[in-house]
């Protein structure tokens, strides 16, 4: 069944809003309209090798009023990663962003999305700042050097990063699959990402420590597994000491995907998270204006 499809079958279906092509990349928005007038607009930005419907487990979870704007990014599953020849990832994110029909009330994004995304806070773009929500988010932290040992535990991070988005993809399938089968698959997407995907990743993964994490006004929620080696007790720690206004919500039974894996516990706390952040979009309004 077509994703489109499965929407409508809910009574709420998703439609393609933008197809753009940018600097030779496809941009696309699919959106699911809001079910009430005046409710919030909430963005969805996908990690890599990953896909905008991957969200969509997740947004079954929610209350289901807001109107849902899922972002499908160039590190998108398929593609062969040649997209920071014209620009970085943060500089992608932007140009998508230009292209929404509605200023975000909030964003969600995930583990690399959720870095760029965080990243783009750090930034003086002129664009209002709205309330994120960093599920599972790659990060390393100062005390970490950049050395041969760091390189090489990135790609074995890289590498099991794949492995898990291919299993939590396949969901159930996986357990009906051959082990033998299923490494195939795997050694498969590792051909068509590396080496261009990983070295985007590493890139990313070398400058967190250098963001400048105090220039952040927006409201921001970090969820995660306590125990997911992207964002390492280290890591977390530097983030709630430098974001002014952070939350944190660990769960140890989490996982590095739960967006597809635990999407309700995840949604339950994008919920709260939207809940409490309301005013902060209604302030920002009557300031800018």
């Amino acid at each position: 069944m077509l994703l489109a499809e499965q929407g409508a079958s809910q009574g709420v279906p998703w439609r393609l809003a933008v197809d753009r092509e940018v600097d030779g990349e496809a941009l696309r928005v699919w959106e699911r309209p809001a079910r009430t007038c005046g409710a919030p607009t909430i963005v969805l930005v996908h990690g890599f090798e990953e896909k905008w419907s991957d969200w969509t487990p997740l947004t079954g979870h929610l209350p289901g009023g807001e109107r849902l704007l899922a972002l499908d990014l160039p590190w998108r599953n398929g593609s062969r990663h040649l997209w920071a020849e014209r620009g970085s990832s943060t500089a992608w994110l932007e140009r998508a962003l230009d292209l929404l029909p509605a200023h975000p009330d909030a964003v969600v994004a995930h583990s690399f999305g959720a870095t760029t995304q965080l990243e783009l806070l750090t930034r003086r773009t002129g664009r209002p700042c709205a309330p994120t929500v960093l599920v599972a988010p790659v990060f390393r932290p100062h005390d970490q050097p950049v050395d041969a040992r760091f390189f090489h535990e990135a790609i074995g991070r890289f590498r099991g990063v794949l492995a898990d988005g291919l299993r939590a993809r396949l969901g159930p399938r996986a357990e009906r699959i051959p082990a033998d089968i299923v490494e195939v698959m795997i050694s498969k997407v590792r051909e068509r990402v590396e080496p261009h995907g990983f070295l985007q990743f590493y890139a990313m993964l070398s400058r967190t420590p250098e963001l400048p994490l105090h220039r952040i006004t927006a409201p921001v929620l970090v969820v995660s597994g306590t125990h997911d080696p992207s964002a390492p007790p280290a890591a977390i720690d530097e983030l709630l000491a430098s974001v002014r206004d952070i939350r944190l919500h660990q769960d140890p039974e989490l996982t590095h995907f739960c967006q597809l894996q635990q999407p309700d516990r995840v949604a339950a706390q994008i919920s709260a998270f939207l809940a409490e952040t309301a005013p902060y979009h209604n302030d920002e309004e009557a300031i800018s204006a």
